[in-house]
This record gives structure tokens, C-alpha cells and sequence, in this order.
């Protein structure tokens, strides 16, 4: 069964120093539980405007070769392929410093897939959840969505405020994603999504990626494999089954469920996921389906003309 995960911070990891064997992805940990594919994002939020974050960005991704697996900058091949390897997405649209070309420029360097639009700190692009539900994008934030729609780029809603989700839902023609959210109704933190974004998301045949972090999935010290399902539960009943998926947050999370603390560790969760009764086509789709189709779709309007 193909097993994809929407956002992981391993790049971010190798940048500051980290040795590639101590990290939660890696290829023979990816090879260990079966996993197909990482969005390995290029974390430039951490300071806000005051930061570096178009240099973190491209310094991370000169670290991407030391991954050993395949990277897809450019088409995706029309099949799965059968070994590991990776897309890249931007967390913090910093990294753009409210500059048009910059988008183009990791088009054409990383083909990026995604762009969290913000991470913690107001940017040039909007505002993030961690502080409050308005105001919406700001007007680069508006042009920058026509632009992401031609490229086939989606707009992620993780970390972004609620006026931006609502703004990216009535201005882009792509579907809003959320790379690593939950339910807010079962874990209320301002990084998990109301009900009605998740009723969003499912209308317009976006996507959600199941976070692991303990602190988004309970607010018990501690997180289990039951924790991820009730998750996938609640937004499954909502008609959510084309829209799940995992998004992990390895390699930036410190505390996670138990026994699902790498990328070996997926198999675990797909089998806990047919024993509590999904059918072997629902967690296809929640496992890798749902989140290949989604970047097929961005694939046809990409255009990689040199």
C-alpha cells in the first residue's frame, strides 16, 4: 500500500547539523516501514520578517542531496514510483520577502508543491492562528494566490489564520490543504481547524494531514495510536474520506505517539486503522491516495518549459 506524508521538517533538521542517522526520515527508515514518499518543507517561518528566510530556504535546500532519495523538482511520473522519494513544500512565506519572483525562483529550484503561508508571525502574506481569526491576507497575500493557481501550488492552511482560510477559499481555484492539522473540536489549540474548515475542505476535495504531535492530538501529557484515530474518526464522519491523510511533523516534533515516532513506524498505523474497521480502499486513500491525487492535479497545471 502506498504511504505518503504531507509535511515533515528533515531539511530544517540537516541545516542545523543534525546527522541524518539520528533523524525520524531517513531512507532506511522510510525502506523499514514501506513509505513511498515525504513532503520534506523547507521551514523558514522561525523568525518572521526579521529573520533570513529566503536564505534558510535555499540553504536547506542544498542540504537535499544528503536525503539518498529521489526528489521530484519537476513532472511526476504518471505511476507510483516503487522506491522512497520526496516532494518539497515552503513552511513560512517569509521565504517570498513579499517578492513575486521568489515564488518563480523555488518553482524552478525545488518545484515546490505547497506553501504554508505563514508559520507563527505575521508576514508579508497575512496572519498566523497563534494570533487570532483576522484579519484575512494582506494584498500580496491576494496576487500571490492568482500566481500559486497557475503554477498548480496549493495554498496550506496549517498555521494560518481563519479570515486567510476563508480568503484563500474564495480567491484560489486550487483546494485549501492543511499539511498537518487536526480537529479543533477535539483538541482545541489555534494550530487544529473548526468544523466548518474541515467541512471546507471536504466540499472543495482538499486535503488534511493527520499531525502526530502529541500537543495537537490530546491535551493529556501523553498520545497513543487511539489519539490518531480519534482524529481520523471525526473527520471521516463529516464525509472527510477523500481528504485525510498523514502529516506527521517528523523531525519537528518532540513528542509524538507512542510507538509511531519515525517513518518505520507508518505500518503500525495502518494496521490499526483497518482493525478499527475502515475497509482496505478508505485507507488506501487515507494512506497515499488521497494526497497523490492531489499533487496530480497541481502537476497538469505546472509548466516546466526551460
Amino acid at each position: 500500500m502506498f504511504t505518503a506524508d504531507s509535511h515533515c521538517d528533515t531539511l530544517w533538521a540537516l541545516k542545523k547539523g543534525n546527522d541524518l542517522s539520528t533523524l525520524m526520515v531517513n531512507r532506511q527508515k522510510m525502506e523499514l516501514g514501506g513509505m513511498g514518499m515525504h513532503t520534506f518543507a523547507l521551514f523558514t517561518g522561525s523568525k518572521g520578517t526579521n529573520g533570513t528566510a529566503y536564505q534558510d530556504g535555499i540553504d536547506m535546500l542544498a542540504c537535499k542531496d544528503r536525503l539518498g532519495i529521489e526528489l521530484y523538482t519537476e513532472r511526476l511520473p504518471d505511476k507510483i514510483p516503487e522506491g522512497p522519494f520526496g516532494v518539497i513544500s515552503i513552511e513560512g512565506g517569509e521565504a517570498l520577502e513579499g517578492n513575486m519572483d521568489r515564488l518563480y525562483e523555488f518553482y524552478a529550484l525545488a518545484g515546490i508543491r505547497m506553501i504554508a503561508l505563514t508559520w507563527n508571525f505575521e508576514n508579508e502574506i497575512g496572519y498566523p492562528a497563534k494570533l487570532g481569526s483576522k484579519p484575512g491576507l494582506k494584498p500580496f497575500g491576494l496576487r500571490l494566490l492568482k500566481e500559486m493557481d497557475k503554477l498548480g501550488i496549493y495554498a496550506d492552511v496549517s498555521h494560518l489564520n481563519e479570515a486567510g482560510f476563508w480568503d484563500i477559499c474564495e480567491n484560489m481555484n486550487l483546494p485549501p490543504i492543511a499539511s498537518h492539522s487536526n480537529n479543533r473540536e477535539l483538541c482545541d489549540v489555534p494550530r487544529n481547524l473548526y468544523k466548518a474548515q474541515i467541512k471546507a475542505i471536504i466540499e472543495k476535495k482538499g486535503y488534511i494531514g493527520i499531525n502526530f504531535y502529541t500537543a495537537f492530538l490530546t491535551k493529556a501529557d501523553k498520545s497513543n495510536l487511539g489519539d490518531v484515530l480519534r482524529h481520523i474518526d471525526s473527520i471521516y464522519e463529516l464525509g472527510g474520506e477523500d481528504v485525510l491523510g498523514f502529516g506527521s511533523d517528523f523531525d519537528g516534533i518532540d513528542s509524538w505517539p507512542e510507538g509511531l515516532y519515525d517513518s518505520s513506524c507508518f505500518p503500525a498505523l495502518i494496521d490499526a486503522l483497518l482493525r478499527h474497521g475502515y475497509s482496505e480502499q478508505a485507507v488506501s486513500k487515507m494512506a497515499g491516495g488521497n494526497l497523490w491525487r492531489l499533487l496530480k492535479r497541481g502537476d497538469a497545471l505546472r509548466s516546466y518549459d526551460k
